[in-house]
């Protein structure tokens, strides 16, 4: 093994771990991204490093994001960590936010490989779709859930969503991040988003980051879980049925 090789990965290692970008065009970290698109042993011991600690590693658009892999304690969130960032109190909120998170993924990929185009989001595309594919399930939930649980799991879901106000200041049109309102979830979801580097906002639209783009695109592709075979089969359902209409 050579030494400068496995210098330049634990350098890499060092800026990855503190936020730092590593692309082609990143200024001082372009040397990084070039020594790990170049050097095959300085990329394996990276990957050797990440692993260890149950990262993942992703290339996308010419540069290098990171991600903690399943289950990963030390750098991802635990379901009551999430609870306590977000300001949930119940599971039944946290499922709900998962959902919506769900939903903002499949508004621009209806897969891994399918990418809508679109620019941006805005708060109320995201309650759209919440509420959309919320009632496509409920109208079919022999078709979309395998189990009671996972229809009982849907009924709460759309019980709390339901009972939800659009915005909590309907006379200042305000949207505050909170459990208040429709709005209000997905603000918090913005929030959040936002503070891992997934989203930018400008002007109450928000637009994916290079970070978002790479995480779905492969994270997603690996780990899904059975929500998001649920959201994309509603979303392939409703895409055969407007396809019928023409």
């Amino acid at each position: 093994m050579d030494t400068r090789n496995l210098e330049k990965a634990v350098e890499i290692f060092g800026a990855l771990m503190n936020g730092e970008e590593i692309n082609r065009e990143a200024g001082k970290n372009t040397a990084l991204y070039d020594a790990y698109n170049t050097s095959s042993e300085v990329a394996d011991i990276l990957d050797v490093m990440l692993k260890k600690l149950n990262l993942r590693l992703y290339e996308h658009n010419y540069g290098l994001f990171v991600t903690p892999g399943a289950h990963n304690r030390v750098f991802g969130f635990t379901n009551e960590e999430l609870k306590r960032v977000m300001g949930l109190r119940l599971n039944k909120e946290l499922f709900l936010c998962y959902f919506i998170i769900y939903n903002i993924v499949l508004y621009f990929y209806k897969d891994t490989a399918a990418y809508t185009y679109a620019e941006y989001i805005r708060i109320s595309d995201a309650a759209d779709s919440v509420s959309g594919n919320l009632g496509q399930i409920m109208s079919g939930l022999q078709v979309y859930t395998r189990n009671e649980l996972e229809e009982n799991s849907f009924q709460t879901l759309a019980l709390l969503w339901d009972e939800l106000p659009a915005v909590i200041n309907e006379d200042t049109g305000e949207i505050r991040a909170g459990r208040g309102s429709k709005a209000g979830y997905v603000k918090l979801i913005f929030n959040f988003l936002i503070a891992q580097g997934l989203f930018a906002e400008v002007e109450e639209r928000y637009y994916p980051t290079e970070r978002f783009h790479a995480v779905v695109r492969n994270y997603y592709e690996e780990e899904r879980g059975r929500l998001y075979e649920i959201l994309q089969e509603c979303s392939e359902q409703k895409g055969g049925a407007d396809d019928a209409a023409y």
